[in-house]
């Protein structure tokens, strides 16, 4: 039998299918980059934009700005650690989430659960929407808030795209291709393998050859499960670290931008399912 049937039926589906689990991933970390860095922008707004000119008052001193910016701190803190444990829910969508009833209940109780985690953190939004409120009723110009409108669209917008990226995987129907024809396809090349033992006059080496190829299939197809979900860093490799990447090492940065600008303040404390 040709080789050529077992590269087109398993290895080209294969292929493609961890291609475009990759691509997702690249996408997912350049998403998870903009959250951050909008983040620390609309911080940093808060904490130092002043609009004085000389017609002008900049900003009240009465008014107390390290109360007000550590709203913001606290509300992306949580922001974070809510889409932190949102995108570390197990899948619900994969085959037998579909077609069983255990999987279907499993599905609906992690549908649940994200759908709660989504919601809180639109109110998060509102949350920094409203202190953005308190800047323009402070005095912060129109151009100026629009500014931070803009970043507040573009972070509602890339959380979203996190959240398809998390919810939809590459085509079911090409990784059920796959999984089929790597359990099926490798005993038809059974008379081949024979042939080799024959021809070689080494039934070791013919088994050999036979073990190798369908452990390279399997392997194959599970480094597929592995990258499916990109945001899996706590088990897999290649996976994104949210909780790295959206807990303490981001924190510590927020804290950061917090010293800079308040270099007197008393240490920023609170808890993370603090409301």
């Amino acid at each position: 039998m040709s080789w050529t049937l077992l590269s087109f039926a398993v290895i080209t589906p294969m292929t493609s299918s961890i291609r475009m689990a990759f691509s997702r991933r690249e996408v997912a970390l350049s998403h998870l980059s903009v959250v951050k860095s909008t983040l620390l922008s609309i911080y940093s707004a808060h904490a130092c934009w002043n609009w004085a000119t000389p017609k002008k008052e900049g900003r009240d001193p009465a008014f107390d700005w390290l109360q007000h910016t550590d709203k913001i701190l606290k509300t992306s803190v949580q922001l974070c650690n809510e889409l932190m444990r949102l995108l570390t829910l197990p899948t619900s969508t994969r085959a037998r989430h579909r077609v069983t009833c255990y999987g279907r209940k499993e599905a609906k109780d992690i549908e649940y659960v994200m759908t709660k985690l989504h919601l809180t953190i639109l109110d998060r939004m509102g949350n920094i929407t409203d202190l953005c409120e308190d800047l323009k009723y402070q005095g912060l110009p129109p151009n100026e808030a629009t500014r931070i409108r803009q970043w507040e669209r573009m972070l509602i917008e890339k959380i979203e795209m996190l959240l398809v990226a998390k919810k939809y995987r590459t085509p079911q129907a090409l990784r059920s291709f796959a999984r089929l024809f790597s359990i099926f396809l490798p005993p038809l090349y059974a008379p081949f393998y024979s042939q080799m033992a024959t021809e070689m006059n080494s039934l070791a080496m013919g088994i050999t050859f036979s073990v190798i190829t369908c452990i390279a299939l399997t392997a194959l197809f599970e480094s597929i499960v592995q990258i499916e979900d990109p945001f899996t860093g706590k088990v897999a490799l290649d996976g994104i670290d949210v909780s790295k990447e959206l807990g303490d090492d981001f924190r510590e940065q927020l804290l950061s931008y917090r010293l800079h600008h308040f270099a007197n303040a008393q240490p920023f404390q609170m808890k993370l399912n603090q409301n």
